[in-house]
């Protein structure tokens, strides 16, 4: 009796279940990623009216109000990433 060869049907056969397990695979549940967000500080109405207070008595800070722009549009913008 000659010797089967099996080798071809093996190759099929793992190929096959190569596939299905990627096909599988695919239909686990994607875990949910939220950015890691850093604590805003929060400031009082009085802290904010005493900074306001001082750049007005102080006008020769002419850069200070654009670097709080700036940080106030950066707080705005992790409000909106990372809501409460």
């Amino acid at each position: 009796m000659p010797k089967r060869d099996y080798a071809p049907a093996l190759a099929v056969a793992a190929l096959i279940a190569a596939v299905l397990c990627a096909l599988l695979g695919g239909c686990a549940a994607q875990p949910t990623l939220r950015p890691l967000c850093p604590p805003l500080v929060a400031y009082t109405p009085q802290e904010q009216a005493a900074l306001a207070r001082e750049l007005r008595t102080h006008p020769d800070l002419a850069e200070v109000p654009l670097f709080l722009t700036d940080y106030a549009n950066e707080r705005k913008e992790l409000r909106a990433a990372c809501p409460p």
